[in-house]
């Protein structure tokens, strides 16, 4: 037997063996599910969703359970995508006070999520309860500009003091009708992208989902091109049971332009789950398991990468009564994470006290160990909130090279919130500890990072809705004293107005929407990285703009972005050629075959 078929053979049959524990167990009890402590104004986390006439069970998506303390988790519902102005998963993110998106150019090109001075370690990518491994020239950091939003329902990003743990969950469909979904954007550069969703449900349970995402430009004459694919197949007797099985493959094709490498290969990954629950409302004993596989091939590009692939196991218990979760994590496979172990647990032992906390052990190839913990704790009382947080790593940053090895950290947090109906906000200290990052392989002019200093950060975000239909946003960052870290800027801050209504009356309510959305970006001079030679780049002082304005008719939508970058090259990147004054439009449409 080889060493992949036992890694695999224990997980697989404790899987089994678990599957039917959880399934056989008593479901009398009619104890109501417990509301998750999302930070409010997020909707409870249903396990149905009503759709046409009939009413199907879909799964519930593999995010973190709470109770978690207010303000730490941002979820983005099926709404929230609709209605982003941005295109990508880094768009997404944008929006979280503290972060900065390093835009290695236009559409097509590298955008590399920075927070809290981590650099690649910065971002833990889950899709659908897998953690995701970067794979090919950049097996160091994930580029969320390769993130489609197209055929996602949710994601959950829950904020640590130097990591955005992002969970990442696929559309679910829970009717007999069959839903479609097309989007058609084009714009300048030669921009066009095209994205179609089709999924069916029978009622057996069984279901499919089809997708497929297209993303092309063309800028200084060098194109850049991705091409998405999503498929899965489900079945869904009940909301205590079920099992699915996933592909997605993503071409990508991207010529070298001035100080970007190129990418020319082919990304796809697989995933199988299972689920069996002891009740229907998501109390008591549960049970998930996954087999999954990811792979890197046919690299044709400048740096010639060989094929890569990493196959993991993993599975999860999970016990949940109404003022408290724990839950367990074991995970095996055959290269980056060999083994791990992890654990979560949220609590809420007192009206208006929680407290929550995870763990994790992880062994990499070379008998390397990556080990961390976190713990939070929230006290409420009405609209104000105070949290602290803390946080411990010893971390490989990247297990993919041999000659890396952990490094330790201690972050701390904390953070006063008000949240009431006009004027909601939170303002966060936050000391992390010294780090240096490693470089990203794609930013050709960037051989090193020099981000050694700790640093105290003063995070800040308040959102006024002075009406129903005019809201007022604004988040910043500042480095106190001035010790930032590379491509963080010591000053930056977003603001945007929202003006959105169905005040035209001619159409029956629901029907007609109206957004006009103004927005502005701002940062200080900064730096952002060293060349080969060891001289610090420097990170100019930028500040940008961009209007956003959507209209949606029954199902039918109609958008408009114009980002204003008044720089010959890019403000996000020294040297690396950003356009100026840019726009895409195009249209979405939604409807039930």
């Amino acid at each position: 037997m080889t060493r992949l078929a036992r890694a695999f053979q224990f997980p697989v049959l404790t899987l089994v063996a678990s599957l039917l524990v959880a399934a056989s167990a008593a479901a009398q009890d009619t104890t109501a599910t417990a509301q998750d402590s999302l930070p409010p104004g997020n909707p409870p986390q249903d396990t149905v969703v009503a759709i046409a006439d009939t009413v199907l069970a879909v799964a519930r998506p593999a995010v973190p359970r709470g109770p978690l303390p207010p303000g730490t988790r941002f979820t983005f519902t099926r709404d929230s995508l609709h209605w982003l102005a941005g295109h990508t998963l880094a768009d997404l993110l944008a929006t979280i006070p503290g972060v900065f998106v390093a835009r290695a150019g236009f559409l097509g090109q590298p955008e590399f999520v920075q927070y809290g001075g981590r650099g690649g370690t910065a971002v833990e990518l889950y899709w659908d309860g897998m953690l995701m491994m970067p794979l090919g020239a950049d097996s160091l950091a994930h580029d969320l500009g390769r993130v489609s939003l197209s055929y996602l329902e949710r994601v959950d990003v829950e904020v640590l003091p130097t990591t955005l743990r992002v969970y990442l969950v696929s559309e679910r469909h829970g009717s007999l009708a069959t839903k479609s979904k097309l989007r058609v954007v084009a714009g300048d550069f030669e921009t066009g992208a095209y994205a179609g969703l089709f999924q069916k449900r029978w009622r057996g349970g069984m279901g499919l989902d089809l997708a497929a995402d297209f993303l092309g430009t063309e800028v200084t004459g060098q194109t850049a091109q991705t091409f998405d694919v999503w498929g899965g197949v489900s079945w869904l007797p009940s909301s205590r049971t079920g099992a699915s099985y996933q592909v997605r493959r993503q071409n990508h094709d991207r010529a070298t332009v001035t100080g970007v490498l190129g990418r020319d290969g082919t990304k796809s990954d697989y995933l199988f789950s299972m689920f069996a629950s002891a009740r229907e409302d998501g109390l008591g004993l549960r049970a998930e398991g996954l087999l999954a596989s990811s792979s890197w091939s046919s690299d044709s590009g400048e740096t010639d990468v060989p094929d890569q692939v990493v196959r993991q196991a993993q599975l999860k218990l999970q016990y949940r009564m109404p003022t408290w979760t724990a839950e367990v994590i074991g995970r095996t496979g055959d290269s980056r994470v060999r083994s791990a172990l992890e654990g979560r647990v949220g609590w809420v032992p007192l009206n208006g006290v929680v407290v929550s906390g995870d763990g994790y052990w992880r062994r990499h190839p070379g008998d390397r160990y990556s080990r961390g913990a976190h713990g939070s704790l929230g006290l409420y009382v009405g609209p104000l909130s105070l949290v602290g947080q803390l946080q411990y790593a010893d971390l490989v940053a990247a297990p993919a090279l041999a000659d890396d090895s952990a490094r330790s950290t201690l972050d701390r947090s904390v953070r006063a919130g008000l949240r009431t109906l006009p004027l909601s906000g939170h303002v966060a200290l936050v000391r992390r500890d010294a780090f240096v990052p490693l470089p990203y392989a794609e930013l050709l002019d960037v051989a090193a990072f020099d981000s050694s200093a700790g640093s105290t950060y003063v995070v800040a975000d308040v959102s006024l809705r002075s009406s129903r239909a005019l809201s007022f946003d604004v988040s910043y960052s500042d480095a106190i004293g001035d010790e930032s870290a590379d491509l963080q800027p010591p000053t930056h801050g977003r603001a945007q107005i929202t003006f959105q209504s169905k005040f035209w009356r001619t159409f029956r309510s629901g029907v007609f929407d109206f957004r006009v959305q103004l927005g502005m970006e701002s940062w200080s001079g900064g730096t952002a990285g060293m060349t080969a030679e060891g001289t610090p780049i420097e990170l100019p002082p930028a500040t940008l703009y961009d209007i956003f304005v959507q209209v949606q008719l029954v199902d039918f939508t109609l958008f408009w972005h114009y980002r204003d970058a008044r720089r010959p090259v890019g403000p996000y990147l020294p040297g690396i050629f950003y356009p100026g004054f840019h726009q895409t439009f195009g249209v979405k449409w939604a409807f039930l075959n």
